[in-house]
């Protein structure tokens, strides 16, 4: 795998900027090993008080596995036990969770919702919490079960389009899968851009170096395309700002950041691909464009002024038009 593109990416950063600490442990037979889930707990993580556990399991983040466990039950084996330790207390929780309101909702009908997604949420319920992600504000917020087929980053924000009728569920899901959705960001760099468009085709994989991470170009990895164009510099906290419009044509895991690092502009506040510090990732979705899945009618969003940052307020308007920009991989792989 030749990854000499991608920064050096501060591992140890990288695990500071994680909100959990990650445990684990395997137990192949009965003889020697614990019969039940607390006692594994208990006797790995003296640090954390029984009386805790309860409160632990309802918030998630316990494995067996790969199931999530929510209370303390009878070990078969072999098993693997996992936990995904808060760095913060769980009381704490509510607090630190972007909250999701009415004023989030940017487009609704009786089939889909558009909705701003802040950062520091997750799309849908994590590995470590299951309470707080978009998915579940979203739901209790409509009272319905929502569909979700596109996501963000954690760290990212932005529009995010999901159907609440359970006849749309089907044709947006295949809208996305076919392309046939176009979505756009506004993101930052403290780089300098040399270009003015560029289409990048690096394909993504795993970094072997951490779990989080992915690289590009990966050897056997997936093939990946993003569309940049350099829409000028603008000023944020002291820092002048590349603004970019990345439009992915394929929607791999990380994909814009990695695209964007592994050409030398790692997104401002990008801990985990060498951006320089800020309070956030200067990633934003934008714009969404889409059939609607019922009428057939050409549905256009744009990010509200009331979303907009300083630095990106103004480029919003040198965005290109649909016509500007055609993929270049064909639909289906």
């Amino acid at each position: 795998m030749n990854n000499t593109q991608l920064p050096d990416p501060r591992l140890d950063l990288v695990n500071d900027t994680l909100r959990t600490k990650y445990w684990s442990w395997v137990y192949f037979s009965p003889e020697g090993s614990p019969s039940r889930l607390a006692e594994v707990l208990n006797q790995g993580l003296p640090h954390i008080s029984q009386e805790s556990w309860p409160e632990r399991f309802d918030f998630g983040g316990v494995y067996i596995n790969g199931r999530p466990a929510l209370s303390d039950q009878e070990l078969h084996f072999p098993c693997k036990i996992e936990y995904y330790e808060p760095k913060f207390p769980i009381s704490q929780a509510p607090s630190i969770y972007p909250v999701i309101t009415e004023e989030s909702i940017v487009y609704r009908d009786d089939d889909i919702v558009i909705a701003y997604k802040p950062a520091r949420l997750s799309s849908m319920p994590a590995k470590e919490q299951r309470h707080f992600s978009l998915k579940s504000s979203l739901e209790k917020l409509l009272t319905t079960t929502i569909h979700m087929p596109s996501r963000l980053d954690v760290s990212a924000q932005g529009l995010v389009v999901v159907s609440i009728s359970s006849r749309a569920h089907a044709p947006l899901q295949q809208a996305f899968e076919s392309r046939r959705v176009t979505k756009r960001y506004i993101c930052g760099t403290t780089k300098s851009c040399p270009w003015e468009r560029k289409v990048e085709l690096g394909q993504i994989g795993r970094d072997p170096r951490h779990p989080v991470l992915r690289v590009s170009p990966a050897e056997q990895g997936q093939k990946a395309e993003t569309i940049f164009t350099n829409l000028g510099t603008n000023t944020s906290s002291d820092h002048e700002i590349s603004v970019l419009c990345a439009q992915p044509i394929t929607g791999r895991t990380h994909q814009i950041r990695v695209h964007a690092s592994s050409n030398g502009l790692p997104l401002f506040g990008d801990k985990f691909y060498g951006g320089d510090d800020a309070p956030y990732l200067h990633l934003i979705s934008s714009y969404v464009s889409c059939v609607h899945p019922i009428t057939g009618k050409r549905l256009e969003c744009i990010l509200p002024a009331s979303f907009l940052h300083s630095w990106m307020a103004s480029a919003i308007e040198r965005v290109p038009s649909l016509d500007e920009a055609t993929p270049s991989l064909p639909k289906s792989q």
